[in-house]
């Protein structure tokens, strides 16, 4: 039995997906298998795929119909794991040659966690983005654990690493629901789902902006941020402070999404009415009050002063 699955979902990603599986087949920790699911891509990811099995280095599926957010595929991919422990890769994404090892030792020293955060970092073409919020190796309670995602996206689906169990039990990646930010929704949803988490601040995942066209593609950005569902969804059953910090985080999110549309010109109504004031941090009223700014004026008072 493998020690991991990690699991792949392509869709249309022939230019970058021999480059990102290559960054799998490098790791250092060798007790893995690569779950791949093609989402029924029309270029020749396919064909890449079909000879990458042909060599016995994947285990390929296939659907006949491309899902939103490819949270369908991720949950196929998971139905068909063999091991405990999932972790999801983008194929358009990089991973260091240690990602997984420092899972397995994390997962060794640390038995009863069943939910592991890497560090990722953000890429513009070839530089990397600072990251916003620098946090330190070790377990977070569930309290800390939402505290740091109230100030920044400290988890994301490249830097995972998840029970496999439990990732039934909260559900799977949401389909059918959201265009995308399913994958925000439902790590945060398993911040408020478990008491205790690991992160290692070391970074080993890179989430290269320029690939991503689901982020790139304003179209998507509609209705409230999916997290808002989360404030009737995981209230129950946290504490004050968990709930302050839960609420917080959906803020944060909310207004990013709110700044998105703001640039292209949409209605941020809405997502100004989900707002929950009384959780409301310093710096969020700041970005709430610039967002009431006329269009022509706000993107220079954002490169001025945000």
């Amino acid at each position: 039995m493998y020690a991991f699955s990690v699991i792949v979902p392509v869709h249309n990603k022939a230019t970058t997906l021999l480059d990102s599986l290559s960054c799998l087949y490098e790791q250092t920790f060798k007790n893995f298998e690569i779950i791949v699911i093609d989402d029924a891509s029309t270029d020749a990811s396919l064909n890449i795929l079909l000879d990458e099995e042909r060599k016995g280095k994947i285990k390929l599926f296939q659907r006949d119909k491309p899902g939103p957010g490819g949270y369908a595929a991720r949950n196929y991919g998971a139905e068909k794991a063999t091991s405990n422990w999932l972790v999801f890769f983008d194929a358009d994404d990089l991973l260091d040659k240690d990602h997984i090892a420092k899972f397995s030792d994390a997962i060794a020293k640390n038995p009863n966690i069943e939910l592991f955060v890497n560090a990722f970092q953000k890429m513009k073409g070839n530089k990397l983005v600072p990251q916003s919020d620098i946090l330190k190796t070790g377990v977070f309670n569930r309290q800390d654990a939402l505290s740091a995602f109230s100030r920044s996206d400290f988890i994301h689906m490249n830097g995972a690493c998840i029970q496999r169990d439990r990732f039934f039990e909260l559900g799977g990646f949401p389909v059918g629901r959201y265009q995308r930010a399913g994958d925000v929704y439902f790590w945060l949803k398993a911040l408020c789902y478990f008491k205790k988490v690991h992160y290692d601040a070391t970074v080993t995942s890179y989430w290269l902006l320029d690939n991503s066209g689901v982020v790139r593609n304003k179209n998507n950005v509609i209705h409230v941020h999916p997290c808002f569902d989360l404030k009737k969804e995981c209230e129950v059953g946290l504490s004050w402070n968990e709930k302050r910090y839960l609420k917080a985080s959906i803020n944060r999110k909310i207004l990013a999404w709110a700044v998105e549309k703001k640039k292209v010109g949409k209605s941020i109504k809405q997502d100004v009415a989900a707002l929950m004031l009384f959780s409301m941090r310093p710096r969020q009223w700041l970005t709430l009050v610039s967002l009431s700014i006329p269009q022509p004026y706000y993107e220079k008072l954002r490169e001025s002063f945000l």
